[in-house]
């Protein structure tokens, strides 16, 4: 595995990350401004960047693939949620819902997204974006009531099912499997939009965080105890149950690296969107997108 391109993508993510800590420190993004990129990135952006995926040629090695993904990523998801419970039970109430959050999901669009295609290709970006959607299921359902979202629970799987990045995949799933050639331009123009993704979530971070105190942000020992379970726990789980024979290579090593990503930044964007402590949300953040300079490549090298 390239470990300078591991290196060189989380130093773009912090470059852009200290960007936005500068906009937040002069007051160009304020907690208005990153609450508005955060349903941006949300509702506009990510859903280009999935849709995108879809533009690939079909086969039944891929649609097999494609169940086999969803199959182990709808897994992993319900095992941390278990393991977060039983890790972060007697936190504070404060706390513990941004640390669960961690535990349950990864950076694996904005930063995994990118780590897959440069390691397996467009097919890796493919099989990302179903294990994108299972993410966005969970992300919707649990990960917005245990974050305080209200609703009805016809609300809530209307919110689901009608999420632009779920309704991206429908759309990619006619493209795909009919073979619907997409004209140049408007494969041009959902790149370009899917690509503000990165480094829209990565301005909100840094102008969040811009409002803490640096030694705040590395002193608190529970954003390494959450950086542990996001980096180390959580992929090494992964890896175990992609030794089980019978499962493809690429779904396999596509899910380890998924898992192996840093806490999702939707932490930050939902801790904002939900007026929780966004400050500790983005410090759990930026240290597991520090840390996992050392650990991806670790991680990655075990599949």
């Amino acid at each position: 595995m390239d470990l300078t391109l591991i290196l060189n993508q989380v130093l773009i993510l912090f470059i852009i990350m200290l960007t936005g800590f500068a906009a937040g420190k002069a007051g160009i993004i304020d907690s208005t401004g990153s609450k508005k990129l955060g349903e941006v990135m949300l509702f506009v952006t990510s859903p280009m960047m999935v849709f995108k995926s879809f533009f690939i040629s079909f086969s039944t090695e891929r649609l097999i693939n494609i169940l086999w993904i969803m199959g182990m990523a709808s897994f992993m998801f319900l095992l941390s949620i278990l393991l977060s419970k039983l890790i972060y039970g007697r936190f504070p109430e404060d706390k513990a819902p941004i640390l669960r959050f961690c535990a349950i999901f990864s950076n694996c669009g904005y930063m995994g997204l990118p780590v897959m295609h440069a390691l397996y290709g467009d097919d890796g970006v493919f099989y990302g974006s179903f294990y994108i959607v299972c993410f966005h299921i969970v992300l919707w359902t649990y990960g917005y009531v245990m974050f305080g979202g209200q609703g009805t629970k016809r609300q809530i799987i209307r919110k689901v099912f009608t999420n632009p990045s779920i309704v991206a995949v429908y759309v990619g799933m006619v493209v795909f499997l009919f073979g619907i050639p997409i004209p140049e331009p408007i494969e041009s123009a959902v790149a370009a939009v899917g690509n503000m993704t990165m480094p829209i979530s990565m301005l909100i971070i840094g102008a969040v965080i811009s409002s803490a105190k640096l030694r705040d942000i590395v002193s608190d020992w529970r954003v390494y105890l959450s950086a542990s379970v996001r980096l180390v726990l959580m992929p090494l789980l992964a890896l175990a149950l992609t030794r089980i024979p019978g499962i493809p290579d690429l779904p396999a090593a596509v899910l380890v690296t998924a898992l192996a990503m840093p806490a999702a930044a939707n932490t930050t964007v939902f801790a904002e969107m939900f007026n929780k402590d966004a400050v500790f949300a983005s410090k759990c953040v930026s240290v597991s997108t520090l840390l996992s300079i050392a650990t991806i490549p670790l991680v990655v090298s075990l599949i």
